[in-house]
């Protein structure tokens, strides 16, 4: 099952990629584009942010793997780096970068609280992305849609971001979307309550690690069993590659399902305070 969605993903994602690459070209204001959080937050609506953040308290960070062009256009450059070397993923386990995406997402929503819109567009994905297919593919063409005209500044931001994105997201994976991105941190945090999520059997688990070297996201915890669902963007990779069905998208959280251990352990306890005992009274016996 979770092999066929995640082709659907797949899919979704490569559609919203294309088609606001389409849209940017042409000068098309395309659904795929008004649904980008940050720039109907410019545009003055927070109606796509509060959508986005009940899609996320319900579904986790479906936003980044499926509708952000960024986000997709890294996994495409992780996807290239597999074919390139010819091996599966390695990716490991990485502690959250908490006080980077604290200070990333501060800094753009006071840049947008006060109308300084240049910093939010550096900031926010879909409008990086957007600069970069205005940069090297529509001026090249002679086809800007907005009539703005070549500038060294836009051009230099626009390769500093191509080049951070394809090196970061060669050897890291979703790095950016975690520490940089303030849309990626927003999401996070309705993520870690998210309904449903990603979670580990504890009881089927191998600890094969299969999970943890696809997890672009590098959220996964071994041997701990741990899911940081905050940074988790809902790929299906791990899903997919589990050979013992040992993690799932699902509701609620898994139950230890040998509680026979914990009894054990506190018989052993019982046992051993109940010789403990025996022993003393023996040796007040023998005194008197």
């Amino acid at each position: 099952m979770y092999r066929s969605v995640r082709l659907v993903r797949i899919a979704i994602s490569l559609i919203a990629l294309a088609v606001p690459t389409w849209a940017l070209l042409v000068g098309y204001d395309s659904l795929f584009a008004r649904i980008q959080i940050f720039p109907s937050l410019l545009a003055g609506t927070a109606v796509y942010l509060i959508f986005w953040v009940i899609v996320t308290l319900l579904y986790g960070r479906i936003y980044c793997s499926t509708v952000c062009p960024m986000g997709t256009l890294i996994d495409c450059i992780s996807a290239g780096r597999r074919l390139a070397l010819r091996k599966k993923s390695d990716y490991r386990y990485c502690s959250p970068s908490v006080r980077t995406r604290l200070v990333f997402l501060i800094i753009a929503f006071a840049a947008v609280l006060s109308e300084i819109a240049v910093l939010p567009t550096i900031l926010d994905p879909y409008s990086a992305y957007a600069r970069m297919v205005n940069e090297f593919i529509a001026r090249p063409l002679g086809i800007v849609s907005d009539g703005s005209r070549f500038t060294i500044s836009a051009f230099a931001l626009a390769t500093l971001t191509a080049v951070s994105v394809a090196i970061f997201s060669w050897r890291r994976g979703r790095l950016i979307c975690n520490t940089a991105c303030p849309i990626g941190t927003l999401l996070g945090y309705g993520a870690r309550r998210a309904y449903f999520h990603i979670e580990i059997d504890p009881d089927r688990c191998i600890n094969c690690g299969e999970c943890e070297r696809v997890c672009k996201a590098q959220c996964i915890k071994l041997p701990e069993k741990i899911v940081d669902n905050s940074r988790c963007v809902v790929c299906f990779n791990c899903t997919t590659v589990c050979p013992n069905s040992a993690i799932a998208y699902k509701s609620g959280r898994y139950r230890l399902g040998l509680p026979l251990m914990q009894s054990v352990e506190g018989h052993s306890q019982n046992t051993q305070t109940t010789n403990r005992h025996g022993i003393e009274q023996n040796i007040k016996t023998h005194n008197k």
